[in-house]
Order: C-alpha cells, then structure tokens, then sequence
C-alpha cells in the first residue's frame, strides 16, 4: 500500500513539473498584447517572431497586420518612428493576404476586439478578393453579432463589390432576408451601373418583398419613375413589401402625406416606426394623433421612441399645439396600465418646447395642477413619479 501511494505521490509531482515547463508561444503573447492588452508595438515584436516560428502561418499573418494597421491609426507607429516601416509591411500584406487570412480575419472581427475598425479597414483595403467571404458568412449566418460591419465593409468597398453582391442576391440559396439586405447594399453604394443588374434581377425574381427592394434601388440610383411603385407599395396586402416601401418615405422627393398618416396605424411595427421617422422630415400637423397613438398601442420600444422624438421635433416647431395637455390627459387614462408607457409619456412632457407648452397654457386648464394631482393621488410606480416630481420641479 506504501509503495502504491509512493508511485502515485511520484506520478503527480511529474505531471506538475510538466504542466509547469509548459512554453507560452510568441504567437499567444503577441495575440494577448494586440487583443487584450491594447500593448500594439509590443505586440507586433512578439508577432513578428510568431511569423517565423510558427509553422501554421495564417494566425500571426492575420493578427500582424491588424497590429500594424491598430499602430498606424492610434499614432503609436509615428510616435516611436516606425510609422514607415509598418505602413509598407502593411500595404505589402493587404496585396499578399489569401483566403486563410480573409477568414481569420472575419473571426477576430465576430470576436469583438479594441481593434474592430483596423481589422474592418484592412478587408475594405483588400477590396473585391474579400467580397466572397464577407458574403458566404452573411448568408450562412456565421457572426451574427458583427453583420452590421460586415454590411458596412461591403458599402465601403463600393463598386468593385457590386457584381458579387447581386449575383449573390440573385441566388436561389440565398435567404430572402439576406437578398433585401443585399439589394440596400447596392443602393447604399450609388452606382449607378447597378441599374441594369437590378432591372434583371426584378424580372427574374417572382418575390415582391425584394422586387419592391429594388424599386427603392433603382429610385436610389436615380430612377425616378419607380417612385410611383413605391408609394403604391405602402397600402400593398404584403407587409414585406409595406416595409420596404415605408423605408422608402424618407428619401423621395415627393411624398403622399395623407398615405404617410394613414401608415401610422400600419398592423406592421416596422412600418409604423419608418414612417414615423419620414414624418419627421416631413412633417405634418395631421400625423400627431396618429404619433400619440403609438405611445401606448403596443408598437415596440423603439417604433414608441421614434414616435417621441417626432412629437418633441413638431412641438419645437409650432405643429403641435395642445400636445401637452394631451399627454397629461393620456397619463391619467387608467387604461395606460403599462407604467413604461407613462414614464415615456412623462419623460417628452419634460422636453423644453413641452414645458414651455404647459407654463404657457390657459391658466383655466391649470396642467400643473393636474399633473400634481396625477403624482399625488393617482401615479403608483416609484419610476414615474422620481419623472413627475422632477417636471413639476421645473414648472415651478
């Protein structure tokens, strides 16, 4: 029995003795420095070192360049006087980078890093070779948390990414949500020698979410005669189509405001809410019932906040009169039962021109007093009146 415990006793000391002489790579060292650490000339050393030593090469290239992009654009390269030497093993390194890298690069981006726009700049740089893996991994759904960069690389590498993008929105194997987004990409870029590949993506596509995409496209690129498409697509039966249309409001030159009003109570959210943000660049007495109505008729947070600063926007503009005694009316309705409804609800009522709305109010309405009473009496959640009493402080 000793001996047995002897053995193991001598077995344990070995395998720590092991795990203690176990070496920490350059390549570890100079990932941590760059990705951890924010120590980037320290981290292009040990990188640099990494290159040689490591025979997978694909790790230490991808991280290295992105070392020496991070230095050039914090200024710690010009600072230590290797501004030059980094910016020509830069420009060498964009033309060489291959597949691997692209890829590995898009991982450290779907990681999140200090070094999110240098690892960004260094696919824009790359241009049109980068193209197909930002697309595979968009329509494959790979990074979800980063598409939006993704998207936004796309746009900055502009036309040279444009063949690529629509024969990719053209795929049968592409999701339909991929393809919408797509097809904004190509409008977003501008160029107008996209107008022909989306004339043939409309008529070969049968999906008339996407083909209503295109109309905005196109309007985008200067074709004005699918303005009238598009504005039919707002009263269309498909809310796909409804939402592509009501994305559209913001950006056409003549806009059908009553269409616009009546879209407020779209069964859509999303139509709802980009319609609300075209009313505020066009705006029109006529849409505040319709703005007020969404503070507390279900649409989400963020269709209920863009309904506010619409409101706020009219009520500094003189296009809202009346509105604050409204919404003090609306927050003493007991059918707002949702208290996030009320603390919105008090919370625009505490905006300058709402302010002034109520001081200025006939004294026969006496809003302060009833919003008093309301704090007082009515109100039961401890968020909305901490809101009350700071508006009634300020009224005083």
């Amino acid at each position: 029995m000793k001996k047995l415990l002897l053995i193991l006793l001598l077995i344990g000391v070995v395998s720590f003795g092991c795990r203690q002489e176990q070496v920490i790579t350059q390549l570890e060292v100079g990932r941590s420095k760059l990705l951890d650490a924010g120590l980037t000339l320290e981290a292009v050393q040990h990188l640099e070192n990494a290159e040689n030593e490591e025979d997978n090469k694909v790790e230490p290239r991808a991280l290295l360049i992105i070392a020496y992009s991070h230095a050039i654009s914090t200024g710690a390269a010009r600072l230590h006087n290797v501004e030059a030497r980094y910016q020509t093993e830069r420009d060498r390194r964009v033309g060489e980078l291959g597949e691997y890298e692209m890829k590995r690069i898009l991982h450290i981006l779907g990681e999140r890093h200090r070094v999110q726009k240098d690892a960004m700049q260094v696919l824009v740089d790359k241009g049109a070779p980068a193209v197909p893996f930002l697309l595979e991994d968009l329509i494959k759904n790979r990074y979800r948390n980063v598409h939006g960069d993704f998207v936004q690389i796309l746009k900055d590498i502009g036309s040279p990414a444009i063949n690529d993008i629509l024969k990719a929105a053209g795929d049968s194997k592409t999701p339909a949500a991929v393809k919408i987004q797509l097809v904004r990409i190509v409008g977003d870029i501008g160029d107008a020698s996209a107008i022909t590949g989306l004339e043939a993506l409309h008529a070969a596509t049968p999906d008339e979410g996407l083909k209503m995409e295109i109309n905005t496209a196109l309007y985008h690129l200067g074709n004005e005669g699918a303005e009238s498409k598009i504005v039919e697509g707002l009263t269309d039966g498909n809310p796909v189509v409804r939402r592509a249309a009501a994305k559209s409001m913001m950006f056409l030159k003549e806009h059908p405001a009553d269409m616009l009003i009546a879209a407020l109570s779209d069964s859509d959210d999303t139509v709802r809410m980009d319609i609300a943000k075209a009313l505020q660049k066009y705006p029109d007495a006529g849409a505040v019932d319709g703005l007020v109505a969404i503070l507390t008729n279900g649409s989400s947070l963020n269709t209920k906040q863009t309904a506010i600063d619409t409101l706020n926007h009219y009520a500094e503009n003189g296009l809202a009169d009346g509105l604050a005694g409204r919404l003090i009316i609306l927050l003493a309705n007991p059918e707002v039962v949702d208290h996030e409804d009320r603390l919105r609800i008090v919370q625009l009522l505490k905006k300058p021109a709402l302010v002034k709305q109520i001081q200025d109010a006939d004294q026969y309405d006496n809003l302060p007093h009833k919003l008093d009473v309301h704090f007082r009496e009515t109100e039961t959640n401890d968020m909305v009146k901490d809101a009350l009493n700071e508006l009634l402080l300020a009224l005083e």
